[in-house]
């Protein structure tokens, strides 16, 4: 028996792909979806936090098309930079013609710096594992940073984007993304993520006549009508193999048990978890203390969002846009309203302001924050994004007490010593928490297909 804890999307698929091998999925929660879900309030739909599918595989393509249809809106990116009281377009380092002349100056200027051969980030910088070394689930297997040192992200920032750029945006923003001091941070999670330029484009961008599309998202899907939760539900719709309600209280990977919170035992041939890295540690009281120790090395930060309906539609058509500025308490304001008009009530419009915090600041039974509600909102309205805070006719908060992976050298020393001893014990760690990285909605449901592919392959 193939048992999977956690229905949110890498173990819906994984469950998806398994068809007919025996499997049983046991989800915490009393519904599927993990982060993908969307909670009502007010007659307006609120997701926990941006869930946007961006698709470039042909097979969760076709999985996407398959699970919704027609029930899904093609849209083309609408996302803009904050930068003092000015909306730049995103991408930033594209976008250089609409900032003040002495900060265009600044990043032209550190941009080419950034192209002299002493300046570039060396290539190759990680390197292979041995064949010998790898464990058969791709995603498992963290390559070392070759002759032992990677860049951290502060310094990778400096030398793909010179030292405007990296000062004006990438380490201001992504201090607040990840709460955190950018310095810790390291560089190996940043490959598909941010777009980056070669001169000539940044040239154009700094003349208005930018003709490319940027980043892994200029496009992407939006289920038309139940927000994000419409996919997981989707997939769990067609199978039987859910329980939901039912938390897993501890796990003998001795005896291949998992101890369920009303004492029920159930028996497992492989272990599909999508649990956070340390919380399944936590879980497995057999594990040496070696993996242990490694385990907790481990950082993340938490992200509370707070959303807001409107009594009156929104004035524009913009997705989201980024907020550098230390001065402002969120990362990033998205517009749920603008995805859909099935998020809010007709002639409404509605805004979602995410930020970022350790997750020692999270209250852990997810009460309301009034005061740093307040001061969400007075930022909003101080930075024009909502006109007045009367217009605000529900409020809703919604936390997460795990959002973003922080990639760090703990990090990358530690994932091969939990990975190797978890699979030895045939457990599989999977998802975004559970591989412990940073992942697309689409990588996610890649990591299923694989996963079942896998075990199937090995049953047949």
């Amino acid at each position: 028996m193939i048992v999977v804890l956690g229905a949110g999307l890498a173990g819906l698929s994984t469950a998806t792909y398994l068809r007919d091998v025996p499997h049983l999925v046991l989800e915490q929660e009393h519904e599927p979806g993990g982060l993908a879900r969307s909670v009502g309030e007010g007659g307006f739909l609120f997701d926990f936090t941006g869930h946007l599918l961006h698709l470039r595989t042909p097979e969760v393509t076709a999985l996407i098309d398959d699970l919704l249809g027609d029930d899904q809106i093609h849209l083309e990116r609408s996302a803009w930079v904050r930068f003092g009281d000015r909306l730049v377009p995103y991408p930033f380092q594209v976008h250089s013609r609409d900032l003040p002349v002495d900060v265009r100056l600044e990043c032209i200027t550190g941009f080419a710096e950034s192209l002299l051969p002493e300046n570039r980030v060396p290539p190759g910088s990680y390197a292979e594992i041995p064949p010998d070394q790898r464990l058969p689930i791709s995603f498992l297997n963290v390559p070392e940073p070759l002759g032992g040192y990677a860049l951290s992200f502060a310094e990778w920032t400096e030398r793909t984007f010179g030292r405007g750029f990296a000062r004006h945006f990438f380490k201001p923003y992504n201090a607040k993304n990840f709460a955190c001091d950018v310095a810790t941070l390291s560089s190996d999670w940043v490959s598909w993520a941010i777009p980056k330029p070669d001169l000539e484009d940044v040239l154009r961008g700094a003349l208005g006549a930018s003709r490319k599309e940027f980043g892994y998202n200029p496009r992407f899907r939006y289920p038309a009508s139940g927000g994000i939760r419409r996919l997981p539900d989707a997939m769990a719709s067609r199978l039987d193999s859910i329980e939901v309600g039912r938390r897993a209280k501890s796990i003998d990977s001795t005896a291949r048990r998992v101890r369920m919170d009303d004492g029920e035992e159930i028996s497992y041939e492989t272990l599909v978890t999508t649990n956070p890295l340390p919380e399944l540690v936590a879980m497995i009281p057999d594990l040496p203390d070696e993996v242990r120790a490694a385990a907790g090395r481990l950082r993340w930060c938490a992200v509370r969002s707070f959303n807001f309906g409107l009594d009156a539609p929104l004035d524009h058509d913009r997705h989201w846009i980024y907020f550098p500025d230390p001065a402002l308490p969120f990362y990033r304001v998205g517009f749920p309203s603008n995805l859909t008009p099935s998020m809010s009530p007709e002639g409404r419009g509605s805004v979602c302001a995410e930020v970022a915090v350790p997750p020692s600041a999270l209250d852990a039974s997810n009460v309301r924050n009034d005061d740093a509600e307040e001061q969400v909102l007075a930022a909003l309205v101080r930075t024009g994004v909502i006109p007045d805070a009367g217009r605000v006719t529900t409020r809703k908060q919604l936390d997460l007490p795990y959002a973003y992976v922080l990639f760090d050298d703990a990090r990358r020393a530690a994932l091969p010593i939990v990975f190797r001893a978890l699979f030895e014990r045939g457990i599989i760690p999977i998802g975004r928490f559970g591989s412990w990285n940073y992942l697309s909605m689409e990588t996610t449901i890649q990591q299923g297909i694989e996963t079942a592919r896998w075990l199937r392959d090995r049953t047949s």
